[in-house]
């Protein structure tokens, strides 16, 4: 969109040369990638998808589709008892991070 984007802390998308940044950067990142690169890297090659019909590893594909033909189940017991274990496990994310 042609706007200029300034960080004060390090988030994943600062220090690759695409924002300007008032926080020092670390050594490791040198390599200078597109935003398209950025991008790429951070929705499709980084994370892992689940369809949420078979439970199964599937490609970012597979998730785009279910969510255009509005095939995503109802949150159901599982969901629930991850949600209440994803809060007990960030109430400790002091003591490792």
């Amino acid at each position: 969109r042609g706007k200029r984007v300034t960080c004060l802390g390090m988030p994943f998308y600062a220090g690759w040369g695409l924002t300007r940044d008032l926080f020092p950067q670390p050594e490791r990142r040198k390599a200078r990638p597109s935003l398209a690169t950025l991008v790429h890297a951070a929705l499709i090659a980084y994370p892992r998808y689940f369809d949420p019909v078979s439970g199964l590893p599937c490609p970012p594909e597979v998730i785009v589709d279910r969510l255009a033909r509005h095939q995503i189940p109802a949150p159901g017991r599982r969901n629930r008892l991850l949600s209440k274990l994803q809060g007990v496990f960030a109430s400790y994310a002091r003591f490792w991070r």
